[in-house]
């Protein structure tokens, strides 16, 4: 059963790995375009761009590189897995709490499903990795 329980929540880190690489590439190479897929405009300012560049971008290369991390070193699996559930926990509280403040629109909607699915996934990896037996992860 642990082999399981590891393959699931290595699985889910390639996903997380994949998705963020996709995201961090779309806000490091092309911030306008990234951020126009959600109506928002930005007056294209080096400050502007750069301020898209070291937020999201930065953010979701973190994100990357602590899950590739993860797969890499397995002892470190599950401190990975607890980093990236943390954080994208983080951006669905505050997607729902945009929506609580800010309205609710249906491109929020889509959005908030694919994060929560996300979410779920790498809540129930860690809850997996952490399943499996104590001497998990030694050199």
């Amino acid at each position: 059963m642990d082999r399981i329980r590891i393959g699931f929540a290595r699985l889910v880190l390639v996903y997380a790995a994949l998705i963020f690489l996709f995201l961090a590439s779309i806000y490091f190479v092309r911030p306008l375009t990234g951020i126009e897929r959600f109506g928002i405009s930005v007056n294209g300012s080096p400050e502007s761009i750069t301020f898209l560049r070291t937020s999201l971008g930065a953010m979701f290369l973190g994100m990357a590189i602590t899950a590739v991390y993860g797969l890499m070193r397995p002892a470190r699996l599950r401190a990975a897995l607890i980093v990236i559930t943390l954080f994208d926990g983080c951006i669905v509280a505050a997607r729902l709490t945009g929506m609580w403040v800010d309205g609710v629109s249906e491109r929020q909607w889509g959005e908030l499903t694919t994060e929560g699915i996300s979410w779920i996934a790498f809540a129930l990896a860690t809850w997996a990795a952490f399943r499996t037996s104590a001497g998990f992860g030694a050199r």
